[in-house]
């Protein structure tokens, strides 16, 4: 409760098995509630009060009586019943109007409410035109109808429906988004259920509906799955309330109006591409970091004597790589295993419109003063995106003050004629478990990045699963990969030592791959070895020339295609320390995904290397 409060929420449910389990009377609660300044919106469930047993009838109806005892003592009038879905539920319908209307009676007398929801798996009433009918024909107001987005969207139902029923009959929403999966929809139901935008399901189309039949209660959130009770209250309540308004605010945006209670967020601040990196190294893996950046066409340019800061630069693209070890991982106890990817730079020309808009969904942003500067000269805003990576808006002024508060010059070299690579094209990070679902949503509310199919990645300790989203920023595509390995949580050690083969990578983009790699090789890269066997299987499937593939044989060059003319080449370095490595991408034709058929081939060829 104390969660949901600090969370912004108004109000919540209280769950039945949660209360039967506390060890809090219903009369605490209560005032535990008030004195927090939320409501008790509904209590739920009640199950099975129609039967065809007469008799097991009346004593649901002197069940009921004592949960409205229990609800007056929570201070909430309005009690979810749910349709039956035992063999013995009512399947005449006359038979359940009349049943549900002497409970309504009751209701009536006591000052409560009923709202009455279709379960997807209910034996009779399993949709939500069903259960209004019914509740229609009851006619009493004493009972409304409750609205569940996944018992209708799990059944591939119309929501369009929703606006024939008048707001004021709708007693109750409840939201979950989920994934498309295909499976028995009651355990879909209890061990998939995720906030708003985590999941699949078209909620903006469905809050669109709840909008136009003049809705106006609660927004209300009914998550079941695997990790969301495992993981914090305090950022649990934090997403689910970051979920709802981002429901809102593109449910207003699809409508084109912003009415009440629909949130209503700040715009977007202008947003360009990725033009910075920040490397944690420690001082013994920045040697080995600093040669595969000058494998890449970076140079060593510039470093901080007092911060520890080693500036490597091409083009208009910055990387610095940091010697020291401080607080990279911000869990208490949990050694750092570096390199890994500490922060990434993305440029805005008004970085505080981002801080505005992410204090409005609840993400923490602040201002930064860069190492060397000072206040008046930033322009910087930064977010945590997982517990080791942040992202930084910067202003293009802020970049340039940064950079010339490097005060050491150890070396300089001349640079290639043409930059080797030419823009940061994905960053693949490592997340946890239980993570996960909150990191995906703040990239979605955010900044509005849009998820892409999700894959399943043969990894060195099984399979990684992997989810690419992407924003569109007129300067080119900003791409973010989240990879997820099981087992492992931000409780735990994050990067576990026996790891091979990595799940954080940095990806640069080229405009000719095979001259990459030749002026790579000529800076000292040695290229990975890939098997023979994947260039007899690349000449099988696809029409490259023998001289072609016999050149990215030479530099280790992969392929792929997605067969509407789209062509991808790319090639990658061994891994650094346990867990970061590159990779130099060329996309031809429009190609938009990842290569991820080539991930074990990759993964073959760095173990080995």
């Amino acid at each position: 409760m104390e969660a949901i409060s600090s969370a912004g929420f108004d109000g919540f449910e209280v769950f039945e098995p949660d209360l039967v389990s506390s060890p809090y009377s219903p009369a605490e609660i209560a005032k535990q509630a008030a004195d927090l300044g939320i409501t008790v919106d509904l209590y739920q469930p009640f199950r099975d009060l129609d039967s065809s047993d007469d008799t097991r009838f009346e004593r649901n109806l002197v069940r009921l009586e004592r949960k409205f005892d229990l609800m007056e003592q929570l201070g909430c009038d309005l009690l979810l019943v749910c349709s039956s879905p035992l063999s013995a539920a009512v399947t005449d319908d006359g038979q359940l109007i009349d049943q549900l209307g002497r409970a309504a009676d009751r209701a009536r007398n006591r000052g409560m409410r009923l709202a009455y929801e279709a379960l997807a798996w209910g034996t009779h009433v399993n949709t939500y035109r069903h259960a209004w009918d019914i509740v229609r024909q009851v006619d009493s107001k004493s009972l409304g109808t409750s609205l569940d987005s996944f018992h209708i969207l799990s059944r591939g139902d119309d929501p369009s429906g929703i606006v024939d029923i008048p707001g004021e009959k709708i007693f109750f929403l409840q939201l979950a988004d989920a994934p498309h999966l295909v499976m028995d929809v009651l355990q879909w139901s209890r061990h998939h259920r995720c906030f708003p935008g985590q999941g699949n399901f078209d909620l903006v189309g469905f809050g669109s509906y709840i909008a136009d039949s003049g809705y106006a209660g609660p927004w209300s959130l009914e998550i079941f799955n695997d990790v969301f009770r495992e993981s914090a209250t305090g950022r649990t309540a934090a997403d689910a309330h970051r979920s709802l308004l981002y429901l809102q605010e593109h449910v207003a945006a699809y409508r084109g109006t912003v009415t009440e209670p629909l949130f209503e967020a700040p715009s977007p601040g202008p947003i360009e591409n990725i033009v910075s990196l920040r490397v944690a190294a420690g001082p013994v893996r920045a040697a080995e970091l600093g040669r595969r950046l000058r494998h890449l066409g970076f140079d060593l340019t510039a470093a901080h004597s007092e911060h520890g800061l080693q500036l490597h630069t091409q083009g208009p693209l910055a990387v610095v790589v940091d010697t020291t070890v401080d607080s990279l991982w911000t869990a208490p106890g949990v050694p750092a295993h570096l390199p890994a990817l500490a922060q990434i730079g993305v440029r805005s020309d008004a970085p505080e419109q981002w801080e505005t808009r992410a204090h409005a969904f609840g993400v923490a942003a602040k201002s930064v003063t860069m190492p060397g500067t000072v206040e008046a000269q930033d322009g910087v805003v930064r977010l945590s995106i997982t517990d080791a990576t942040s992202l930084d808006l910067r202003s293009r002024a802020s970049t340039g003050a940064w950079q010339a508060a490097f005060d050491l010059a150890p070396r300089r070299s001349n640079p290639p004629s043409d930059p080797i690579v030419t823009a940061v094209d994905h960053i693949a990070l490592a997340v946890p478990a239980d993570s996960w679902d909150g990191i995906m949503l703040l990239l979605r509310s955010v900044f509005g990045m849009t998820p892409h199919e999700g894959q399943d990645v043969v990894d060195s300790v099984g399979s990684v699963r992997s989810q690419a989203l992407t924003l569109a920023t007129g300067h080119g595509t900003i791409r973010i990969s989240l990879n997820m390995v099981p087992g492992r949580s931000s409780t735990t050690d994050p990067l576990p030592a026996a790891r091979r083969g990595g799940v954080s990578h940095i990806a640069f983009g080229c405009a000719d791959i095979l001259g990459a790699a030749s002026e790579m090789t000529d800076r000292g890269f040695v290229p990975l070895d890939i098997s023979a066997n994947y260039y007899d299987d690349l000449a099988a499937r696809f029409d490259l020339s023998t001289e072609l593939l016999a050149e990215m044989q030479c530099f280790g060059i992969l392929y792929d295609a997605d067969g509407t003319g789209g062509e991808f080449f790319h090639f990658f370095t061994p891994v650094v320390g346990e867990d970061l490595f590159f990779e130099v991408v060329e996309r031809r034709g429009g190609y938009s995904g990842y290569g991820e058929v080539n991930s074990a081939v990759r993964l073959a060829a760095q173990l080995q290397s």
